[in-house]
């Protein structure tokens, strides 16, 4: 998922070193209050993109798995139970029988696969329904080249029966099931979804855990769904995000007791209790990609003689954790060289290969950027570069909300991404350069990588699996696609001491489900009265 808050070059530069001053409050019981973000999630899960829409969705949506929120493993949740068979590629799901909406609808094997036809519609294009490319004729559907539901593995066999047949066996298919992609979406939210634009007034008829109970310009509040299969293990009354990026007034809020959790804008300078300010490790990479669609950027010795020329250290000197590779790395995966060396010479042998005698000649090379002062000085630092090369060069800022759309132009050569993984496995990063992904921004289309994917499908373990996907990985590092910068942190501030169920992890994405009230530990020295 893209990351809507780009914070990474705020971590570098905020000293959280200041002295602590510890506040005693007491947190409400009834409502938990929280920010994410300024703007107003898209309701309709099979188009909702971002991570602050990832977190806000835990609330209204869940499908037939869900994140642990330790761990991020998958959690059975519409799943009461499932079966795979001996080759992989057959997967029969139970749905749990009373299962419903938060209107009362009943939620049957029959909606969930809807919700994925609806996902895998041509005219939709969602960002997400290529993850279902594993499933046996998915993609042609989705591409528009049958209608025909029937020729798509999925199917409902019985009123709580789902089978779902794949081309090629998929272990992993129960993390991805867990994003709210792929929930159990009400037919009026199906509707919705292939709507071009959302409705005025649109609210989403839930399958989570919450129901939407009131929104307004400046909140959004969340009250506990009684129809939901696990309503007796929902601790929390109610939930209120509150829509703001001002960072004075959600700190001041913050420091006063009225707001629990800042995930969005924070004055982490201005925070009284360091305790609460938690910068932990994501599973995320900030990285420029290459438009490999059109242009001189198509072939990738002009490509690797542009990344020849960057110099790395400094274009990663700004950030906390700089990043050689793609994938952040985790417990079992290769570790791979990377992109680290500056090497001019190379650059101009490169060009000369590829026949560029005068790059001045050559398009004018767009880099691409949101709006920010953070990301044109890293861009500067790649015109400078390349601009010593012969190459004719200008940085574009984008206003933020408009950005992602022009990621499908042929009118730039070089856009940036923060990418925070769907799903704690390498292939939620990786997928987004197979040539059919609906994730692919670059344009990129090489079968010898979409072979590599597939063959990391065939893996006879873990271990193996991981091998080949770092094969992938590997030539799409040495095709000169990417230019990784960061794997960036994730900032939360918020006091645990009487909130259980919320933890630092991996994805930075918290189940509202899971989180509750708790008794206050006593702080180190003081006794508890009793």
């Amino acid at each position: 998922m893209h990351d809507k808050r780009f914070l990474a070059v705020l971590f570098a530069s905020v000293a959280l070193s200041a002295a602590s001053a510890a506040v005693a409050r007491d947190f409400p019981q009834s409502e938990l209050v929280v920010n994410v973000s300024a703007g107003m999630p898209d309701w309709r899960p099979h188009r909702a993109y971002n991570a602050d829409e990832a977190q806000i969705l835990t609330a209204v949506c869940e499908g037939l798995f869900v994140y642990d929120p330790l761990s991020m493993d998958p959690v059975p949740a519409l799943a009461e139970s499932w079966t795979v068979s001996k080759d992989g590629l057959t997967w029969t799901f139970t749905v749990r029988a009373g299962a419903k909406y938060g209107n009362g609808d009943p939620i049957t094997a029959s909606e969930i696969a809807e919700s994925w036809f609806t996902l895998l519609s041509p005219s939709l294009s969602a960002p997400y329904a290529s993850l279902l490319d594993c499933v046996a004729g998915a993609a042609a559907y989705r591409e528009g080249k049958t209608s025909d539901k029937g020729t798509v593995g999925i199917a409902a066999t019985g009123r709580q029966t789902l089978v779902v047949k794949l081309v090629t066996p998929a272990e992993h298919l129960p993390k991805v099931l867990c994003h709210h992609a792929f929930s159990a979406v009400h037919k009026t939210g199906r509707a919705e979804a292939l709507a071009r634009a959302p409705s005025a007034g649109f609210v989403p008829v839930s399958s989570g855990a919450f129901v939407v109970s009131r929104i307004t310009d400046k909140e959004i509040l969340f009250t506990r769904n009684p129809h939901y299969w696990d309503a007796a293990k929902v601790a929390l009354p109610s939930i209120r995000i509150i829509m703001s990026d001002d960072p004075d007034d959600l700190t001041a809020r913050f420091n006063n007791g009225e707001i629990h959790w800042l995930a969005g804008s924070t004055r982490v300078d201005r925070i009284l209790d360091r305790s609460s300010i938690l910068l932990t490790p994501l599973f995320a990479t900030e990285y420029f990609f290459f438009r490999a669609t059109w242009g001189p950027w198509s072939d990738a010795r002009v490509r690797n003689a542009l990344l020849a020329a960057v110099p790395w250290t400094e274009l990663r000197a700004d950030y906390v954790i700089p990043a050689k590779t793609l994938v952040f790395p985790i417990s079992g995966y290769p570790e791979l060289p990377g992109l680290t060396k500056q090497d001019a010479e190379r650059a101009k042998k490169l060009l000369a290969e590829a026949g560029v005698a005068d790059p001045s000649s050559l398009p004018v090379l767009e880099i691409r950027v949101p709006d920010g002062a953070a990301f044109t000085k890293i861009a500067k630092v790649l015109e400078t570069a390349w601009t010593g090369l012969g190459f004719s060069v200008v940085v574009r800022a984008i206003p933020y909300d408009g950005y992602y759309a022009t990621l499908r132009e042929n009118t730039y050569a070089v856009g940036i991404t923060t990418w925070i993984g769907d799903f704690a496995d390498p292939l939620s990063f990786l997928e987004m350069f197979r040539p059919g992904s609906t994730l692919n921004d670059s344009g990129w289309d090489s079968p010898e990588y979409e072979r590599l994917i597939l063959d990391a499908s065939n893996a006879k373990d873990k271990e193996d699996r991981y091998e080949r996907l770092a094969k992938a990985e590997t030539h799409l590092l040495e095709q000169g696609l990417i230019a990784p910068v960061a794997h960036n942190p994730a900032l939360n501030v918020i006091d645990t001491n009487g909130i259980e169920g919320w933890y630092s992890n991996a994805l930075d994405i918290h189940p509202f489900k899971f989180i509750r009230f708790g008794p206050k530990k006593p702080l180190p020295g003081v006794a508890s009265a009793r």
